[in-house]
């Protein structure tokens, strides 16, 4: 025979309904969760313009624009080379005197100084040099090859140092530019020398091999204006 134990009941089966009612005792709220919008969300017209605006300014300095004129960026193959200041193509010299100032400043100025009054005594002057005024040829020999010992100009004796040739280093139109420029400066009105006028006295004194003294620079030409001065 069973006993029966009335104290003991079946537990309490939930109704499906009622255990999402906030009331109902196993009642579990369950956080808000925002809601995922299925618009994005749209970037501000102000950085559309400054991106355009940066790939314009990049792809000028490739294209060779001269950006609004300011020359600010690399102007890129095919587009003008800038000149030192960067606004606008560099100026080709070709004005001889110009050339030849900037070869005497690199070479000659050291001892005949940047006025061409040279130093009493050891280096000659420029101006009004019998040497500078005086046949193109005589002044193409001296310069090619060098002089060594007295040498008299504007009746001064000068000439403790030896002045070494230029000819292994200046080509005949550096050369002329050269004596061009000593021929129009300090005072000096002499015509300019001419490249192909250094070329023939190159080949003219190929043969020397050491520096001339004064006696053989006036076997060259005497003292006096060059030929071409005298057809002025």
């Amino acid at each position: 025979m069973s006993q029966h134990n009335p104290e003991l009941q079946a537990p309490h089966q939930p109704n499906p309904e009622e255990a999402i009612r906030p009331d109902a005792p196993d009642f579990i709220e369950t956080p808000e969760v925002a809601t995922v919008s299925d618009e994005t969300e749209r970037l501000p017209l102000w950085l559309f313009f400054l991106c355009g605006f940066a790939l314009f300014m990049a792809g000028s300095s490739f294209t060779g624009f001269n950006t609004f004129g300011l020359g600010l960026y690399d102007q890129g193959p095919g587009g003008p080379a800038l000149g030192p200041g960067g606004s606008g193509p560099d100026v080709v010299v070709t004005d001889p005197v110009a050339l030849g100032k900037k070869i005497y400043n690199g070479n000659c100025a050291n001892c005949h100084h940047a006025d061409g009054e040279g130093q009493p005594g050891v280096y000659p002057p420029m101006g009004g040099s019998e040497y500078v005024l005086g046949s193109k040829e005589r002044l193409a020999a001296l310069l090619l090859h060098g002089i060594s010992g007295p040498i008299t100009v504007r009746g001064g004796s000068y000439g403790s140092a030896v002045m070494p040739g230029w000819a292994i280093s200046f080509t005949d139109d550096q050369m002329a530019d050269l004596m061009t420029y000593l021929r129009k400066s300090w005072g000096n009105t002499a015509n300019e020398a001419k490249a192909d006028e250094v070329s023939a006295a190159r080949a003219k004194f190929a043969s020397k091999a050491d520096a001339y003294c004064e006696a053989d620079l006036q076997k060259i030409a005497p003292n006096g204006p060059d030929p071409s001065d005298t057809k002025k």
